[in-house]
């Protein structure tokens, strides 16, 4: 899929600079470890909205995959944005489901089962 006419692509890169190794790399040990401590929290509540979250968290590590597969080759540029943005989809409901269902708790008509 070409740019509109007049208008470059957003963030997509033909060169693999040291930079852009640097920051994948940092981003992708920081989404980890918030994905570890996003499952061991909920280990611990065993509550549906802190698996909801700690799903939410798997997306957000899910990004950092899918730039490393872009940048190595095995995703095409259009592939890369239509998961990435996916991904976004997904945060965004799996992060509205856990403050929804946390509140529906909160105020006693569910029940905190998962």
């Amino acid at each position: 899929m070409e740019p509109l006419p007049g208008l470059a692509p957003l963030h997509a890169s033909t060169t693999v600079s040291p930079l852009l190794l640097g920051v994948l790399t940092l981003a992708g040990l920081g989404s980890a470890l918030l994905l570890g401590l996003g499952l061991a929290a909920y280990v611990r509540r065993r509550s549906r909205p802190y698996l909801l979250v700690a799903l939410a968290l798997a997306t957000i590590a899910g990004r950092s995959l899918v730039a490393w597969l872009a940048m190595m080759g095995p995703l095409t540029d259009a592939d890369h944005h239509l998961v990435e943005h996916g991904l976004d989809v997904v945060m965004t409901a799996l992060v509205v489901g856990a403050v929804w269902y946390a509140r529906e708790i909160r105020q006693g008509r569910g029940t905190d089962d998962t």
